[in-house]
């Protein structure tokens, strides 16, 4: 085979090894560009609501819908807030809610220490509108101890009571002499001046004897 043969040869054997490796390049975009694509969905679960009642020392009580990842504290937030009486620190405001729940937010339990200057002013401007009754006994053995008979004790021992001034306490006595003894606390309401959260102020310090 002459010289110029081959030369033929090989150049034809490049230019078909070139002509399939692009015709193989070509099937491969042409596969690739027209390939589905598939689409990856990831779902994040949404926490269920949760439904809640919450009572006690809130300012608005009631039943509210909450999200199932709320604090005790969104509860009571969404419940206008707690009132002044609220004891913050026996409540876990970090606590989850959960569905059904019932909150409550409990009340400070009330002291003889307790009594604000507030308070004092208070009793002070109403003694100077309301008659002052018959003080009766007023001679004191020694310092009041808790509970009081509240059948049995003085006016001196009386007004170491939350809310009872000397004209509170006069007229416990006067109310006392006049129906011959207490026989439920809840008598107490029916003397000028007394309401209801003086009377629970007081309710664990005396008894009736």
């Amino acid at each position: 085979m002459s010289t110029g043969s081959r030369v033929r040869n090989v150049a034809i054997w490049v230019l078909a090894a070139t002509a399939v490796i692009v015709a193989l390049t070509g099937a491969y975009f042409w596969g690739a560009s027209n390939a589905s694509v598939t689409h990856v969905e990831i779902l994040i679960p949404t926490p269920a609501p949760a439904v809640v009642q919450i009572v006690g020392e809130v300012r608005l009580p009631g039943v509210y819908e909450l999200k199932g990842e709320d604090r005790v504290l969104d509860a009571i937030e969404a419940a206008g807030g707690m009132t002044e009486s609220a004891a913050i620190e026996s409540i876990n405001l970090a606590a989850t809610v959960r569905d059904g729940a019932r909150i409550v937010v409990p009340a400070v339990t009330p002291t003889p220490a307790m009594i604000s200057d507030e308070t004092l002013a208070n009793q002070e401007s109403d003694e100077d509108k309301v008659p002052q009754p018959p003080l009766g006994d007023q001679t004191l053995s020694g310092p009041p101890e808790f509970p009081l008979d509240l059948n049995a004790a003085t006016v001196e021992q009386l007004k170491s009571l939350p809310g009872i001034g000397d004209t509170r306490a006069g007229q416990i006595v006067a109310f006392r002499d006049s129906v011959g003894g207490f026989s439920t606390l809840e008598q107490l309401l029916e003397i000028s001046g007394i309401g209801t959260k003086t009377l629970e102020a007081i309710r664990p310090l005396v008894v009736i004897r």
